[in-house]
């Protein structure tokens, strides 16, 4: 894998290439068309070198249980002074589709490499094959992983999350639910915490039960993640609640900082669903800062939206029970998600 940074490229080529990749994006995303392509399992890990700007390993497959599924791949800076935070990314594709390799196929990831933090992708078990809160279950047992293997890869044993669509959910929820026992699991390493530090997520639905109304080309994607028999409808109202990261937000031992990122035109999943995390949030007096980014439909993180140019953007900051601060810089670059990860994982 060849990991140098993208080169720059003018404001019109890159608008050129999100415009190309955007179309192959929409083709290939709808619920019906999404190809599901989990990962190996991987009993031993491979390693190999490549060079971003500092240079990187990559550890590819590193099983964190035994399940097929249930596999990591962890790219670690070179020559780092010491022990390093980790950012775990958790892949979207309507929870029955997509895997790992997400994460390398997101325009600029590589610049948190450089800014001195570890990151792991991981796979889960596609909806396909278990039903929520396997996910979450899974997603919980990497985090308790990577802590009990930190001295191995030199990681330091704080853990951000950054999900994007339905990695997003999965990512809220885990982050919400901090020592919430129904969603600890037994999966893997059991005796280390699962809570994490800080979370980013992109585009992620709240609400699943008002995003298949809203949304009824993804009502068959959130019955088979949430194991309902006949659509959305016959859900209950248990599941629905069980899914939706804002129920945990009075009982979690602790709500790390959130930083959501939503477009102002996803047609997937609408700016409602992040707008009402923020909210509860809020609420909750938790720390969040959310951008709506403008003129950005789903794909904007995949598309290259954090590299320049950056589009139009509306930052809502909320910390403690302190009045809500809105402006509209600055601009959400991966130099500002790592200052946020930065902030809370150093």
């Amino acid at each position: 894998m060849s990991a140098a940074l993208p080169s720059p490229r003018r404001p019109r080529t890159r608008r050129c290439m999100r415009n190309l990749i955007a179309t192959l994006a929409a083709t290939t995303a709808c619920v019906g068309g999404l190809v599901t392509a989990e990962g190996g399992n991987a009993a031993a890990p491979q390693v190999s070198s490549s060079k971003a700007t500092t240079g990187y390993t990559t550890y590819t497959d590193i099983a964190y249980a035994s399940g097929a599924s249930q596999a990591l791949d962890l790219y670690v800076p070179n020559g780092a002074r010491g022990p390093l935070p980790v950012i775990v990314y958790v892949h979207g594709g309507a929870w029955l589709g997509s895997d790992k390799a997400e994460l390398k196929r997101t325009l600029g990831w590589e610049a948190l490499l450089d800014q001195g933090f570890a990151v792991a992708s991981v796979n889960y078990t596609l909806s396909g094959a278990a039903k929520y809160p396997t996910q979450i279950h899974e997603v919980k047992s990497a985090v308790r992983f990577l802590r009990s293997v930190g001295p191995k890869y030199k990681l330091n044993g704080k853990i951000g999350l950054m999900g994007a669509s339905a990695g997003g959910q999965i990512a809220n929820v885990v982050g919400t639910s901090c020592a919430v026992r129904s969603l600890e699991g037994t999966i893997g390493v059991t005796r280390t915490s699962s809570c994490v530090d800080a979370v980013m997520d992109i585009a992620g639905p709240t609400d699943l039960g008002t995003l298949a109304a809203a949304v009824p080309t993804l009502s068959g994607a959130v019955t088979a993640y949430l194991g309902c028999s006949a659509g959305v409808e016959s859900c209950s109202a248990a599941a629905l609640k069980s899914a939706d990261p804002t129920t945990y937000l009075a009982s979690s031992r602790y709500v790390p900082p959130f930083l959501i990122a939503h477009g102002d035109v996803d047609t997937v999943v609408p700016l409602a669903q992040s707008q009402r995390f923020f909210t509860a949030l809020k609420e909750s007096c938790d720390n969040v800062s959310m951008y709506t980014l403008a003129g950005q439909d789903h794909f904007f993180a995949t598309l290259g939206a954090f590299l320049e140019p950056f589009p139009a953007r509306t930052v809502q900051t909320s910390k403690g029970c302190r009045k809500t601060t809105t402006s509209t810089e600055p601009p959400l670059s991966y130099a500002t998600i790592g200052k946020f990860f930065s902030s809370n994982l150093r």
